[in-house]
């Protein structure tokens, strides 16, 4: 589980919470509970107490006497209660008990004072009471068996721990499982905002994180976040139409560049000077394509036939590499190959595959753009290949290598598989450098496939 998250958080603490008040709350209610059935024990010996005081009198002999109707049931230990009653200094002068002992010790001073004792008999909870009886200070005792069958609460007490256990168990259970779902729902605002958050990008920067049912100390968050959002969407805004005006403005002069070039007499000179400008011009329509890149935006709809595309893309450039020497064959699947795409932006890619492996490949080569059936394209030529060192950094835009290494890897500007790379991304897709076996490179192209029927296989080759 993740701690870092709120709702992890939470849970685990309401955990902490519940299986520490699971723990201290049946204690906390047993001691209220045995303090409270002390007390009431103490009041009923009170009471006992005070019903022999009242009945209390004179003997003949000058000691003290009860009614035998008081008498009997205490000899009997009916109820389990005994009594004693001392004189001031102490000493018995009226007991239940054989022996006519003392109960337990008196208190320190006057006052009221509980007592426990355990005997062959069984454990007795007892208290003495201070009286004062014909002007003479008294004491009087009075106990009570605690396994005599009358006597419950001590029997209630002690059940009472095991079944209040598991009755708070089952009760903070439910707690826990009702702060969760409780938390969920507070929290479910702010993962659909996150969920909303993480499908912002370049290509996307219209979205917004909601703000409704935003609980009141995240909704500032929520408002600055959009309004930062803003920002950078006019920045990007910015910098695309800066992109695509200065691409723009720049097809012009080379325009008017190259018709004063190709009026030059000396052919070495103006073939030389033609180089350049397709280079500047090729320049200049992968900037006009990466601006357009940044408001493109891939339905769920869109759908495009990649054998089509691929077909296309032959179509296009096989004049070129024929006019270079070499020749370009499309293999694989012959039936349609159906990617979730737009054909438009993967026309776009594999073209500048292509065009990279003619430009790479030798003379009388071979450029193979291989069609498969789960959403694959291969290019494939017999130049240099790429050294080992540079294909992590080859589809950054704008890298170039260093001046001896351009043989293995061009010439170019650094964009064209840089947009092969922001075009598979677009996509949902990936694209890869391997090294061809036996020599040579090997692009990979892959897309989401479509649903399609199964495709034929077979090689169209253009010369």
């Amino acid at each position: 589980m993740n701690f870092r998250s709120t709702f992890s958080q939470i849970v685990w603490l309401q955990v902490a919470a519940i299986a520490a008040t699971s723990l201290v709350m049946p204690v906390a209610i047993f001691l209220f509970l045995d303090r409270t059935v002390s007390a009431y024990q103490v009041q009923m010996l009170h009471q006992r107490e005070q019903v022999l005081f009242r009945a209390l009198s004179r003997a003949r002999d000058g000691g003290l006497a009860l009614p035998p109707s008081l008498e009997t049931p205490y000899a009997q230990e009916i109820s389990g209660f005994a009594f004693s009653v001392m004189d001031g200094t102490g000493k018995v002068r009226l007991s239940s008990e054989a022996d006519r002992g003392a109960l337990g010790p008196l208190p320190p001073a006057r006052q009221q004072g509980v007592f426990r004792r355990k005997t062959g008999k069984g454990v007795y909870v007892g208290a003495s009471f201070p009286e004062t009886f014909q002007d003479r200070p008294i004491w009087i005792q009075v106990e009570q068996n605690q396994e005599n069958p009358d006597v419950v609460l001590d029997d209630v007490v002690a059940r009472f721990l095991p079944a209040v256990g598991w009755l708070t168990a089952g009760l903070l259970l439910f707690l826990l499982v009702a702060d969760i779902v409780i938390v969920r729902r507070a929290l479910e605002p702010i993962l659909r905002a996150s969920a909303m958050a993480r499908a912002v990008s370049p290509s996307r920067m219209d979205l917004r994180l909601p703000t409704d049912r935003m609980p009141s100390e995240i909704l500032p968050v929520m408002e600055a976040v959009n309004q930062a959002f803003d920002r950078l969407e006019q920045g990007f805004r910015a910098q695309r139409d800066l992109t695509a005006d200065v691409a723009h403005e720049l097809r012009t002069p080379l325009s008017v560049l190259r018709m004063r070039v190709e009026s030059l007499n000396e052919p070495e000179v103006r073939g030389r000077l033609l180089a350049d400008i397709d280079v500047m011009s090729r320049l200049v329509s992968q900037l006009l394509s990466i601006a357009e890149l940044e408001t493109v935006v891939i339905g769920p709809d869109d759908i495009a036939d990649l054998r089509q595309v691929c077909l296309e893309v032959v179509e296009l450039l096989a004049p070129l590499a024929f006019e270079q020497g070499k020749s370009m064959e499309l293999t694989g699947a012959l039936g349609a190959v159906p990617v979730r795409g737009r054909p438009e932006m993967l026309f776009q890619a594999v073209r500048n595959l292509v065009e990279n492996a003619i430009r790479h490949s030798p003379p009388k080569g071979t450029v193979t753009v291989e069609v498969v059936d789960d959403g694959r394209v291969r290019v494939l030529d017999r130049g240099p290949g790429v050294p080992e060192a540079m294909k992590g950094r080859l589809f950054e835009r704008f890298w170039r290598a260093r001046r001896k290494e351009r043989s293995s890897v061009g010439a170019g500007a650094g964009l064209g598989l840089s947009i092969v790379s922001r075009i598979a991304e677009e996509h949902g897709g990936t694209v890869s450098l391997d090294d061809r076996p036996g020599g040579g490179a090997l692009f990979t192209l892959k897309l989401e496939p479509a649903p399609a029927s199964g495709a034929a296989k077979g090689t169209v080759r253009a010369m």
